[in-house]
C-alpha cells in the first residue's frame, strides 16, 4: 500500500543534502521551541512555585494516594494493601495508584503535590510534543505541525483532564505513540520496543480502559499507513501489543485479578455506572461556540441541559469541564480531511469515537459492551471524545498547510460565520431564556445565564470564522505570504483557546493541601489512637456546607468544594491522617462492598454503624443538635458549621470472638442482615461455610489485637473452646491466615463483608498475610519483557537493516 503524501506537501523539505539537514535542524528546533513556549505560557500555574491543582480528583484522591504510596516506598515497603477506605482494599491491584510508572520517581525528590503538579505538566507537554512528531511524520508542514501540537495540548479535553492524572497521560501520549508506531510499521526494532514501552507506560499509569482502545487506534493505523502487505502490519501490531502486554504485567496481571471478582462483571450491578457521563448531543456543539453556562454552577448546567445526573443519582458536573477546540480548528480539520485522503481511516476512527462517545444517546457503546470482549467492564463513553480531539487536531494541521490552495472551501468559512451569526440572533431574542426553561425543565436563572452565555459564544465563533474567511479570501491579505497567513492563524487560535480552556484547569495555593483539619486532630486526641486497627469513621453526605467569606479571595469554586472535603476528611483525605474511613472511591470494589456502598445512602441507625466499627461522624453541625446527640460532640469548627460526633452506640471492636456464630450456605443478603435486632446488638454472626459447621460460642474467651500493619493483622486468642474470631477488615483474594505461624487456616467470609477463621481452644496467635494475587508473576513477566526488549535492540544495533524497510513513499 503506498502512502506517499500529496504533492505540494511538507516532504519536499525533507531533502537529503547536509545543508538542508542543517537547516532542517534548525527549522525543528526553532518550531519546538515556538510550541513549548507557548504551551508552557498556557500551563504557567503549573510550573509557578506555591501552587496547585484543586479540582476534584487532583486534589481530593491522588494527592492523598500518592501521600500514601510515597510514605511506604520510602520506608523500603511495597504499598500493596490499603487500610484507610471501606474495610481496607488492595492498593497495587487497583491501577489507578500507578505505583510501577516512571512519574513515581518524582516523588522521591519533590513534595506530593508538586511532583503530581510537575507529572501532571510533562503529560501537556508530551502531548504537544507528540502530536507534532506525528504531524511531521505525516508530511505536515512546520507550522502545520505546530498548530496541531498547539490545538492538541490546549484543546478543552486535554486542558480539563489536568484533573485526573491517570487519564490525562494515556490521552496526551497517543500522538507520540502513533509516531513511534508509524516507525514500528516500517523501520527497525528499536521502533517496535518504542511504541510497545509506550504502550505499557499507559497500563502502568493505571489507564487499563485508555490502553484497551489504545489497541483498536492501533489496529486502525496499522491498517491505514502499512508499508506493504497488510499480513505484516498485523505482524508488526501483534509484537507491539504482545511486547506492550508482556512489560506491563506487574500491572495487569494483579488488575486482572482484582477486577476479575469485582462488580464491573456483573451486568445487574454496572451496566448503568458504565453509561454515567455519556456525551450529550447538545453538547458537541460547545466543540465549536465556548463557553456555556456563564457564572451559574456547574452541576446545575451539566443536569438541566446537558443530562449529567442519571436517575436516582446524586448531582454531579461535566466529566470534562470543557470539549472545545474552536470553529477554526474544526473547519481547517475539515479542509484537511478533505486533502489528505491517505488518511481518510483516520476520519474513519473519530467518527466511530464520537457515536461511541455519545454512551446512552448514540446507542454503539452499549452494542459494543455486548459483542465486544471486556468492553462492558469500562465507563464514561466521554472519554472518546479524546481520540475524536486527537483526529481533529492532526486534520487541522493538515488544512493550515492547504488554507489558501482550496478556493472552494474558502466560503466554507463565510457560510460558518452566517450559521454562528444566526444563532447569536436566535438566542439574542426575548423568548429564547423561557423557551429553554420549558423545553429542558430548567430553572429561570440557570436558564437565562446559559442562553446568555451561548449568544456570546456564538458571537464569538462568527467573528473568528469570519477571519478564517476574510485571511483566506481577501484581496489585500492575498499579498501576505504564507507563513503570515499562518502565523496570524496560529495568534487567533491560541488567543481563542486561551480564552475559553485556560480556565478549565484550577490551581490554588499549596497551603490548602497542607493543612491539618481541625476535626482530624480533634480525632487523634480524643481517641488516643494514631494509625489504622482501631475505628472508622463516616463523613455524612450533606448538599453544601458554609464556609468563611475570605476563601474566595484565593479559591474558586472547584477548590473551595475540595477545601471542604478535606475539612470534613471526605474521599480520600482521611488516609493522609492515616485515619479509617468506611466510604469507599478507588474503582473496581467487590459485589458485596457495592451494596454496602448503597446501603450507606440510606438512612441508618447509630447502631448498625457501630456493627462496622464506626466510632466517629462528621457532618453539619446543625445535624448534630438534638439533646441526645449533642451530649456526645466531641468538637466544632463554626467557621464551616462542621461537628465531630462520637458514635451514641459503642462500636464493635475491630477484631473479636463471636457470641452467637451461624453458618450459612449461599452469600449473605447484607440488606437483610441490617434489619436483625441480633445482628444489631453484636451478638449474631453469619458466616458463609460450604460445608461442616460453625463451633458453638465459648463460655470464656479473649482478643488481643497485637500488631495492625497493612499487609499483616497478628491476633492473640485465649479460648476455653473452639470459636470463630470475627475480623472487621475485608474478605478478599490475597489474603491467607495461619496458626501460630505453623498451620494455614481458610479465611470464610463473616457478614458478607469480614474475614473469619476458626480457632481452636487454648491460647493462639492468629495471623493474617496479604500477598497481592499474581504481582509475582507480572513481576517476572515484566522482568523478562524488559529484558526482552535489551536483546531486540541490542540484535538490532549489530545487525541493522534485517528489518524489512518500507519503500521511499513512506513519510517517517
Amino acid at each position: 500500500m503506498s502512502t506517499k503524501p500529496p504533492e505540494g506537501s511538507a516532504s519536499s523539505e525533507k531533502a537529503h543534502q547536509p545543508a538542508h539537514r542543517l537547516t532542517d535542524r534548525a527549522a525543528t528546533a526553532l518550531a519546538l521551541a515556538a510550541l513549548c513556549g507557548v504551551v508552557l505560557t498556557f500551563y504557567y500555574r503549573l510550573w509557578l512555585p506555591g501552587l496547585v491543582l484543586t479540582k476534584r480528583d487532583a486534589f481530593r484522591f491522588f494527592l492523598p494516594l500518592k501521600q500514601y504510596m510515597i510514605e511506604r516506598l520510602s520506608a523500603g515497603e511495597l504499598p500493596q494493601w490499603f487500610p484507610y477506605e471501606a474495610f481496607g482494599r488492595p492498593f497495587i491491584g487497583i491501577p489507578v495508584t500507578g505505583v510501577f510508572h516512571p512519574f513515581t520517581l518524582l516523588y522521591f525528590v519533590f513534595s506530593v503535590p508538586d511532583a503530581y503538579r510537575i507529572s501532571t505538566l510533562l503529560s501537556c507537554l508530551l502531548g504537544a510534543l507528540g502530536a507534532f512528531a506525528l504531524a511531521r511524520t505525516l508530511a505536515v508542514s512546520y507550522a502545520g505541525a505546530v498548530f496541531t501540537g498547539l490545538a492538541y495540548a490546549c484543546s478543552g479535553y486535554v486542558v480539563s483532564l489536568t484533573e485526573n492524572l491517570t487519564y490525562l497521560y494515556s490521552i496526551a501520549l497517543l500522538p507520540l505513540f502513533c509516531a513511534v508506531l508509524d516507525g514500528a510499521l516500517a523501520r527497525g526494532a528499536p521502533w517496535v520496543v518504542g511504541a510497545a514501552l509506550l504502550w505499557a507506560s499507559v497500563f502502568l499509569n493505571g489507564d487499563v480502559q485508555t490502553g484497551y482502545y489504545y489497541a483498536f487506534v492501533a489496529l486502525a493505523w496499522a491498517l491505514m499507513r502499512r508499508p506493504d502487505s497488510a499480513l505484516k502490519a498485523m505482524g508488526r501490531f501483534v509484537c507491539v501489543a504482545g511486547l506492550a502486554g508482556v512489560v506491563a504485567a506487574v500491572q495487569l496481571a494483579p488488575t486482572a485479578a482484582v477486577f476479575a471478582d469485582s462488580y464491573r462483571t456483573r451486568a445487574d450491578l454496572f451496566q448503568t455506572e458504565s453509561l454515567v457521563w455519556s456525551t450529550h448531543p447538545l453538547r458537541l456543539l460547545t466543540v465549536v461556540a465556548a463557553p456555556v453556562g456563564g457564572h451559574a454552577f456547574e452541576w446545575d448546567v451539566a443536569h438541566q441541559f446537558f443530562g449529567g445526573r442519571p436517575p436516582g443519582k446524586n448531582p454531579v458536573g461535566f466529566w470534562v469541564e470543557s470539549m472545545y477546540v474552536g470553529v477554526a480548528v474544526v473547519g481547517l480539520a475539515v479542509q484537511g480531511a478533505l486533502r489528505r485522503r491517505d488518511l481518510r481511516g483516520l476520519v474513519a476512527l473519530g467518527a466511530v469515537a464520537l457515536i461511541l462517545a455519545l454512551g446512552r444517546y448514540g446507542g454503539l457503546y452499549e452494542l459494543f459492551a455486548h459483542v465486544v470482549p471486556l468492553w462492558s467492564a469500562f465507563r464514561y463513553p466521554e472519554r472518546l471524545i479524546g481520540i475524536v480531539t486527537f483526529v481533529l487536531a492532526i486534520f487541522a494541521g493538515a488544512g493550515l498547510d492547504d488554507l489558501r490552495r482550496r478556493d472552494q472551501l474558502r466560503w466554507g468559512w463565510f457560510g460558518a460565520a452566517g450559521f454562528c451569526a444566526a444563532v447569536w440572533l436566535g438566542l439574542r431574542t426575548a423568548g429564547a431564556g423561557p423557551a429553554a426553561a420549558a423545553s429542558f425543565g430548567a430553572s429561570s436563572d440557570v436558564a437565562s445565564e446559559v442562553v446568555s452565555s451561548a449568544a456570546s459564544a456564538f458571537l464569538v465563533s462568527a467573528g473568528v470564522a469570519l477571519a478564517m474567511g476574510v485571511g483566506t479570501a481577501g484581496p489585500l491579505v492575498r499579498r501576505l505570504s504564507v507563513n503570515t497567513v499562518a502565523l496570524l492563524v496560529l495568534l487567533m487560535v491560541t488567543l481563542d483557546l486561551w480564552r475559553v480552556n485556560q480556565p478549565a484547569y484550577h490551581t490554588g495555593p499549596v497551603e490548602a493541601a497542607r493543612f491539618t483539619p481541625g476535626l482530624a486532630q480533634a480525632v487523634l486526641k480524643h481517641s488516643g489512637i494514631s494509625g489504622p486497627g482501631g475505628f472508622r469513621l463516616l463523613t455524612v453526605d450533606e448538599s453544601e456546607f458554609p464556609y468563611p467569606a475570605e476563601i474566595d479571595q484565593w479559591l474558586d469554586t472547584s477548590g473551595r468544594i475540595s477545601l471542604l472535603l478535606r475539612q470534613v476528611l471526605d474521599l480520600e483525605h482521611n488516609a493522609e491522617f492515616h485515619l479509617e474511613s468506611v466510604k469507599i472511591y478507588l474503582p473496581g470494589y467487590s459485589p458485596q462492598v457495592k451494596r454496602l456502598l448503597d446501603l450507606l445512602s440510606d438512612s441508618w441507625g447509630y447502631d448498625a454503624y457501630a456493627r462496622l466499627n464506626v466510632r466517629y461522624f462528621l457532618g453539619r453541625a446543625t445535624r448534630f443538635r438534638e439533646p441526645s446527640l449533642a451530649r456526645h460532640v466531641v468538637a466544632a469548627v463554626s467557621d464551616y458549621d462542621i461537628a465531630l460526633l462520637k458514635n451514641p452506640v459503642r462500636p464493635k471492636p475491630r477484631a473479636y470472638l463471636s457470641l452467637k456464630p451461624e453458618a450459612a450456605a449461599g452469600e449473605v443478603d447484607l440488606r437483610r442482615l441490617m434489619t436483625r435486632p441480633d445482628f444489631l446488638s453484636g451478638e449474631v454472626d453469619v458466616v458463609e461455610l460450604a460445608e461442616g459447621r460453625v463451633p458453638d460460642p465459648p463460655t470464656e474467651g479473649r482478643v488481643e489485637l497485637e500488631r495492625y500493619a497493612p499487609e499483616e493483622v497478628r491476633v492473640r486468642v485465649r479460648s476455653s473452646t473452639a470459636a470463630v474470631l470475627i475480623l472487621l477488615d475485608a474478605f478478599e483474594n490475597g489474603w491467607q491466615a495461619t496458626i501460630d505461624q505453623a498451620k494455614t487456616v481458610p479465611i470464610m467470609r463473616a457478614n458478607g463483608l469480614a474475614r473469619a477463621v476458626i480457632v481452636p481452644a487454648g491460647e493462639h496467635v492468629v495471623t493474617f498475610i496479604y500477598a497481592t494475587p499474581f504481582l509475582k508473576v507480572g513481576a517476572l513477566a515484566s522482568a523478562l519483557g524488559v529484558l526482552l526488549c535489551g536483546v531486540l535492540l541490542a540484535a538490532s544495533a549489530l545487525h541493522r537493516g534485517q528489518w524489512p524497510r518500507a519503500s521511499s513513499g513512506v513519510a517517517c
